[in-house]
């Protein structure tokens, strides 16, 4: 029997190729709870980091001259440990066997690890400093890139190829629902000036709502992954055999895609990285944007994002139908266009509501974008790869994470953070022109692919 015999032969139901598996709703919605706590976390971190967090540390220390530069390099530490974590931790969770499954052992040891730490982070702010702050900052990065690649590789494993795109828009509506609450409860949260709960956590009135911001969120993230291990039970799959050569991991995956004659996967690869370029730079830099640009107050201008991860959220699962109808290219192509037809717009809007409902439609096409782009990833490595598939789509949007910012951080320091829409533009048609050279990755192409053999 060969391998991929062995894997469907335990992976998936036996049912006529006329008739599609069955959609396990349940199971797609729980594994979303493991989605749902980095999207909850990631943003709180990225929304009162940079302003609040560590820039006035960095400007006390002297180096206000490049403060968003270095405010940047720090940013992106997360990214860093993704790069180098997350590629090979997803494609080792291929081939990790324990009883309670392979991808679960990542996700229960990293969530509770990265919950604490990130209450540890706000705890450095408060009371002991920049350098326990970025030792705080620093292992939980490390937790969080321990089990994101595990989490996300979970969704195939129960969900056939046909219903991916579906299943993927349930997994970002998850992420979503998690960016608002960190863009529309944590800033009443944060913005709380309580002698008597500062008291409580041990830090002073001013701090009170910071601290507690980010404790809620750890708290959060615990009950999320609790529901996720007791309700998911893995799909049995077959035993390591270790005579056999070890399954191909990140780098042989890469390998094999660009020796391809269809150069897909390289195109969708390289179209993740620069609309990542894109988004993470908006997300990073946006409530500096908001703040010094348009000088609103910080949680209001943090509260502006809540309108893009709303219609995120609303969309993320249409959009994964859309999908079904148009194919997963052309989803993602109207997605590009709209995204960058709102974000020209934006540069010329500094109204608090009309800049508010520019960012709603951004998110519903953010929404085409993101969710039929790992999917298409999953298709062209096969159903016995989804580890080092995921793995791959990491290596490029982290890429993305780790640069985007640390650039814009650089060209705001020698123009002006006012230039925060048109930076994101530009990689946005890149992405765009990377997108109209992919020719497979549809419902149905895992079955020609030369990682599938």
């Amino acid at each position: 029997m060969s391998e991929d015999e062995d894997v469907r032969t335990y992976e998936e139901p036996v049912v006529p190729k006329s008739e599609p598996a069955p959609m396990r709703w349940l199971y797609v919605f729980v594994i979303g709870l493991g989605f749902f706590t980095t999207g909850v976390s990631w943003s709180v971190y990225n929304s009162y980091l940079p302003i609040d967090f560590l820039r006035p540390f960095i400007i006390d220390m002297g180096y206000g001259a490049i403060v968003s530069t270095i405010v940047g390099a720090i940013m992106v530490l997360d990214n860093v440990f993704a790069l180098i974590m997350q590629p090979y931790i997803s494609a080792r969770s291929d081939r990790t066997r324990t009883k309670w499954g392979r991808r679960m052992p990542y996700i229960m040891i990293g969530t509770p690890i990265a919950a604490l730490f990130f209450t540890l982070i706000a705890y450095g702010w408060a009371l002991f400093g920049f350098w326990f702050m970025l030792a705080m900052i620093t292992i939980f990065n490390v937790a969080m890139a321990l089990y994101r690649g595990p989490v996300v590789a979970l969704m195939p494993d129960v969900v056939s190829s046909e219903h991916r795109s579906k299943a993927n828009g349930v997994i970002n509506l998850m992420g979503g629902i998690g960016a608002i609450y960190a863009f529309g409860v944590s800033p009443w949260l944060y913005g709380i000036s309580d002698a008597n709960i500062g008291a409580i956590l041990g830090v002073s009135a001013a701090q009170a709502g910071p601290v507690l911001a980010f404790m809620t969120t750890s708290v959060i993230m615990l009950v999320a992954v609790i529901i996720l291990f007791l309700v998911v039970k893995e799909p049995e799959v077959p035993p390591v055999d270790f005579e056999k050569p070890k399954e191909i991991g990140i780098v042989e995956a890469f390998r094999q895609v660009t020796s391809l004659a269809d150069k897909s996967a390289l195109a969708i690869l390289g179209a993740i990285m620069f609309w990542f370029f894109g988004f993470n730079a908006l997300e990073t830099w946006f409530t500096t944007y908001g703040n010094l640009i348009l000088s609103f107050e910080t949680n209001a201008a943090t509260f502006l994002m809540t309108a893009f991860s709303l219609t995120f959220v609303i969309f993320a699962v249409p959009a994964g139908f859309m999908a079904g109808r148009l194919g997963r290219r052309n989803t993602i192509l109207t997605g590009l266009v709209g995204l960058i037809a709102i974000l020209g717009i934006a540069i010329f809007i500094t109204d608090y509501w009309t800049l508010f409902g520019l960012l709603g439609i951004g998110g519903f096409f953010w929404a085409m974008i993101n969710v039929n782009s790992i999917v298409i990833v999953w298709e062209l490595v096969g159903k016995s790869r989804l580890g080092a598939g995921t793995g791959m789509y990491y290596a490029f949007s982290m890429s993305a994470a780790i640069f985007g910012p640390l650039i814009t951080g650089m060209i705001f320091d020698l123009t002006s953070v006012a230039l925060l829409f048109p930076v994101s533009i530009g990689f946005l048609i890149i992405a765009l022109l990377l997108t109209l050279a992919i020719k497979t990755g549809e419902v149905g192409d895992e079955e020609v692919s030369a990682l599938a053999a």
